[in-house]
């Protein structure tokens, strides 16, 4: 059943990613996207086993729906956000939709623990928001270096 409900999830992430203007060019958002992927792997990772605060579901069906979420569900979103945040709006309405795709993540803390994939030991949603908020900001700050390596702003004097 959760894995189900996860690739619906999933769905709804690549069919909105799919169709909003980023921005940013292919060779861009893959690097960004694998940036991501290492980033938040290693997040939950030292979340799950090493300080035991967000504790995943060890059953099989379990587990391909961590890796739904892991690889699709959460960067995904994170990314759509740097592309936000990188765009022409005005700066308050990039934050707000930036927020608003960080309390899109929080809900789906929410559907993971509703399907019994996580559970939370000394861990909270304030914790997973400024998780979030923190990852999207370092990886848009890696975004901004990336993008000046293109344009020549850091070169070697």
């Amino acid at each position: 059943m959760s894995i189900a409900v996860l690739a619906l999830f999933a769905w709804l992430v690549i069919i909105v990613f799919a169709n909003v203007p980023k921005g940013l060019s292919l060779t861009e958002m893959v690097f960004l996207y694998f940036i991501i992927a290492i980033l938040t792997i290693t997040q939950f990772t030292i979340l799950d086993v090493n300080l035991h605060w967000v504790p995943v579901t060890r059953s099989v069906e379990g587990s391909f729906a961590i890796y739904i979420c892991r690889f699709i569900v959460i960067p995904f979103p994170i990314l759509l956000s740097v592309c936000v945040l990188n765009s022409h709006m005005k700066a308050k309405w990039r934050w707000v939709l930036s927020a608003a795709i960080v309390i899109f993540l929080c809900m789906g803390d929410r559907i993971y623990l509703w399907a019994g994939l996580i559970t939370f030991n000394r861990w909270n949603e304030f914790y997973s928001a400024f998780m979030y908020a923190a990852s999207i900001v370092l990886v848009w700050l890696i975004a901004r270096w990336f993008l000046g390596l293109e344009k020549g702003e850091f070169k070697k004097t």
